[in-house]
């Protein structure tokens, strides 16, 4: 759930406390690429981190670093492609440090269509 049609002078992040204004001190928008749930009110550094937490706590107990990560980069990517499924698979690739072919099977899993080849 997003801020959208809230407007504040100023945004905090409930986790890691950044906050965003104008720089006139007007009321603005909640940004874009932030979001508020019933957990909180999220910037988006936070939203992704909070995605990989969430996969590293589903892990079974006693599992290892390697499969703890690669869980942790599954559900980055994940939540890359549910948030802006328009991004093309190489600037999502981009932005969690992966390849385009991870992002394309992530699509697949989420059943959701291919994004344009460059964007």
């Amino acid at each position: 759930m997003s801020g959208a049609g809230t407007m504040a002078a100023k945004w905090t992040c409930d986790r890691c406390g950044v906050t965003v204004s104008r720089i006139d001190g007007e009321r603005t928008a909640l940004p874009d690429t932030w979001a508020t749930s019933d957990a909180g009110r999220f910037c988006l550094l936070c939203r992704r981190d909070r995605a990989g937490d969430a996969a590293i706590d589903s892990a079974p107990d006693g599992s290892p670093v390697e499969v703890r990560a690669k869980l942790r980069r599954a559900a980055l990517i994940e939540f890359e492609v549910r948030r802006s499924p328009e991004r093309a698979d190489s600037k999502i690739a981009k932005s969690c440090r992966s390849s385009a072919v991870a992002v394309s099977k992530a699509r697949e899993r989420l059943h959701l269509p291919g994004a344009p080849t460059c964007r």
